[in-house]
């Protein structure tokens, strides 16, 4: 066994503390013997045999030391190092020995969970890691979400402030509707990133409460977006019971939860999609909404709310900030709901929210 010169210091203190233990026990046990040496000398001619007694009781008892040394001190001094070891950030699952040592047997459980816990440190290390790398990669991905409609509106702005060029009305006006566009969508995104903050809060409690109608409410959010420019081409259908659903919640996050999960799917999928919205109210309420389109790898799946986690298709659309599917999260937890997501590539894709009704509630 090989040790660093730390590691070297904490044998040699080890067994100093070891030795000086020995010694204060045989002192202690020195005092009893002396006793029953005395009395065996006062009824016995001969002293000769009462020195080998002596010398095979101090044999005895140095056997006894080294048994006890190797049986229960020496394995003791490697849980020492062992745990040394993982505080120093060393995770490594410790080899198994090829000679077998009936010393570590007694303490084998110990040497288990000592594994058991090295395993879990470096699990959880691997997911800061991980995750650190997400929130890294997130945040230059704000920074830049955030710079590029900068840009935009800081340019068309010193075109319309040029006096070196005289633009016309229509040209104005396109303008104008640019930098309107940018700004909304840097709104859009410090809004997220509030809502998204502001939910974190251990004390957050949803501040407007009321009775939704849940098929009228989906209809109508689905009526929004397929008036939008880009969803044209797509299709959209709506599955009900119908019959009336009432949850109690707050309408504008419901609103946010559910509009941000139909734009994604248009967003990240090829023209055309087909996108269906069902609800069943028995035996619970559950909302499915689903598209025919190229599906999620199961990295992406896995990490799909994960609110570092910008998908390997985000990059080719604006606003990719990996907030979205957080924050649907976020919602529907509040709501005492939850979601779930179901996708194979080139299959489609099913998110399966459930929230509980009002009567329910």
């Amino acid at each position: 066994m090989k040790f660093s010169l730390s590691e070297g210091k904490i044998v040699i203190r080890f067994t100093l503390n070891f030795i000086i233990h020995q010694f204060l026990m045989l002192s202690f046990s020195g005092v009893p013997a002396a006793i029953f040496l005395t009395i065996f000398n006062g009824s016995t001619s001969e002293p000769a045999y009462t020195g080998v007694v002596a010398m095979l009781s101090f044999l005895f008892y140095i056997v006894y030391c080294v048994f006890y040394g190797y049986y229960v001190a020496f394995p003791m001094l490697g849980i020492i190092l062992r745990v040394r070891q993982l505080a120093k950030g060393d995770y490594l699952i410790s080899q198994k020995s090829k000679t077998f040592n009936p010393a570590k047997r007694l303490y084998r459980e110990v040497y288990a969970n000592l594994d058991m816990l090295a395993k879990t440190l470096k699990e959880n290390q691997n997911k800061r890691e991980e995750f650190e790398k997400q929130r890294q990669e997130w945040a230059a991905g704000v920074t830049h979400d955030l710079k590029t409609p900068l840009s935009y509106i800081a340019g068309y702005t010193e075109m319309l402030l040029s006096k070196d060029h005289k633009w016309s009305d229509e040209e104005k006006e396109e303008f104008l509707q640019i930098i309107r566009n940018k700004s909304k969508y840097m709104e859009e995104l410090i809004g997220d990133l509030g809502v998204v903050f502001r939910m974190d809060n251990d004390q957050f409690m949803l501040p407007y409460m009321e009775s939704i109608e849940l098929t009228e409410f989906l209809r109508r959010i689905l009526a929004e977006i397929a008036s939008l420019p880009d969803t044209k081409e797509d299709s959209f259908e709506i599955i009900d019971d119908k019959k009336p659903i009432i949850i109690y919640g707050d309408k504008k996050l419901l609103h946010r939860a559910f509009t941000n999960l139909l734009v994604n799917a248009i967003a990240h999928n090829p023209a055309r999609t087909k996108i269906t919205v069902k609800i069943r109210s028995y035996p619970q309420l559950i909302i499915e909404i689903s598209d025919n389109g190229k599906g999620l790898s199961e990295f992406d799946k896995k990490n799909l709310f994960n609110r570092y986690f910008r998908g390997s298709s985000t990059e080719e659309h604006e606003g990719g900030t990996g907030l979205g599917m957080a924050i649907v999260k976020q919602i529907i937890t509040a709501h005492k709901g939850t979601i779930s997501v179901e996708s194979k590539l080139k299959s489609g894709t099913t998110f399966t929210i459930y929230l509980p009704s009002k009567a329910e509630g």
